[in-house]
């Protein structure tokens, strides 16, 4: 029997739901792992001519409660899973409800075939459920039974295809989506061998890292106990579908909670994510702010997680600062050159010379250089220029020290 969402066909559709099937695909994989699960095989096929007719995509989550249907798919822009949605952490990532009515970016019509546990019974049930991209404010569950065996999770077949292709989804773009999308938490996942599968082959993410480093930071408490803590540090070479974040993992690799790193507001291209896994967070309560200790669990107060945060944000501090003397710097300069934004001296020692400068105070302070148009970018170097080839290395000093902040190093730098 149909059921009726609560809001309109247009409602939906006016609501912001993915224009795009790259973007639409990535709601019903992040539908799975909210769901528990592991691994998300998406399959297809195609014919002489490329084209394909139905595409599904198939979790080994925990399914969808029957019972709880009037909750998921009965409601619009809220769903059950916002009343346990916590911004502090990577668990759940969809929490308005809106995923799956994406399927109507590229699908006439999706079926979810689901099986799950009934939690009273222990017994294992399945069922159908069937949503048009003409009246997506009415869905119908049906064909609901018992089984003997198997295991639970979804498939949702997408049916009456338009605008997409067999490369559409095999294309590199749709993979360097996913990959740029999914990484962080595949790598997050990854002692748990999370995957990502399309048609049997393993999406890889890899290939986005540019840098890792892992470490261990040994920490002693007020009484003299040892904690361990493994920290990962990852730099990507692109950005990626998350914010920059410490994610803290107790000792089974479970996300209990993630803080955002210092330099989310940075416009170097310095993509980061750093995790940190320890059973000191065994018995750890992110949610109590309060200044009183709890002999069985910890917080934020506690003194070792102070002390392991000041590490952290000193890790991401001079991991930042390498990126920036190095590589940034390096590509910030090579880009002005290609681009005409350094003048043309006649005496290399000077061209040196400004090349260095540049180079110095990009590492001292990137965001001097950050929305500048090409003409503004050549009247700063040019400046620059002028005021070294006059010999007014003091006054550039005092300068850069009245736009922001100079430490001893930094004048000794510039010098």
């Amino acid at each position: 029997m149909k059921e009726k969402v609560s809001v309109t066909d247009t409602g939906i559709q006016s609501s912001g739901l993915p224009r795009d099937y790259m973007e639409a695909v990535a709601e019903y994989i992040w539908n799975g792992f909210d769901a528990a699960a592991s691994i998300i095989d998406i399959t297809f096929e195609t014919n002489e001519i490329d084209t394909i007719h139905s595409l599904s995509i198939t979790d080994n989550g925990t399914g969808i409660d029957y019972d709880q249907l009037k909750e998921t798919f009965g409601n619009f822009n809220d769903s059950i899973k916002k009343a346990t949605f916590q911004k502090t952490s990577s668990v759940i990532k969809g929490n308005k409800g809106r995923g799956r009515f994406s399927f109507s970016a590229f699908s006439g019509k999706a079926l979810w075939k689901t099986v799950y546990k009934d939690q009273a019974t222990g017994k294992l049930h399945a069922y159908e459920i069937t949503i048009t991209k003409n009246s997506k404010d009415y869905f119908d569950p049906h064909n609901k039974r018992e089984l003997a065996k198997g295991a639970t999770g979804t498939m949702v077949t997408f049916t009456d295809l338009f605008d997409v292709t067999g490369f559409s989804f095999q294309s590199d773009e749709f993979k360097t989506f996913l990959e740029r999308e999914f990484g962080w938490f595949l790598m997050l996942n990854r002692e748990k061998e999370y995957q990502i599968r399309i048609n049997g082959a393993i999406l890889p993410y890899q290939q986005l890292i540019a840098e890792t480093d892992i470490g261990t930071l040994p920490l002693k408490d007020a009484e003299g106990k040892d904690h361990f803590f493994k920290i990962t540090f990852v730099r990507w070479s692109e950005r990626i579908g998350d914010k920059f974040f410490f994610y803290f993992l107790n000792s089974h690799q479970k996300e209990l909670f993630k803080d955002l790193t210092s330099f989310n507001n940075n416009a170097i291209g310095f993509y980061h994510s750093v995790y940190i896994e320890s059973r000191y967070f065994d018995a750890f309560n992110p949610q109590d702010n309060e200044l009183s200790q709890n002999l069985f669990e910890r917080t934020r107060q506690h003194g070792v997680f102070k002390i392991l945060m000041n590490h952290l944000h000193e890790l991401v501090r001079l991991r930042q600062k390498a990126f920036v003397d190095g590589e940034a710097a390096e590509k910030l300069v090579d880009n002005y050159e290609k681009n005409g934004i350094i003048p043309k001296l006649q005496d290399g020692r000077k061209k040196k010379a400004l090349l260095k400068v540049v180079k110095n105070l990009y590492c001292i302070e990137p965001r001097l250089f950050q929305g500048l148009n090409r003409e503004q970018q050549r009247i700063n170097v040019g400046l620059l220029g002028l005021l070294l080839e006059a010999g007014m290395k003091e006054e550039v000093v005092e300068l850069i020290s009245h736009i922001v902040p100079l430490t001893d190093e930094d004048r000794k730098l510039l010098r």
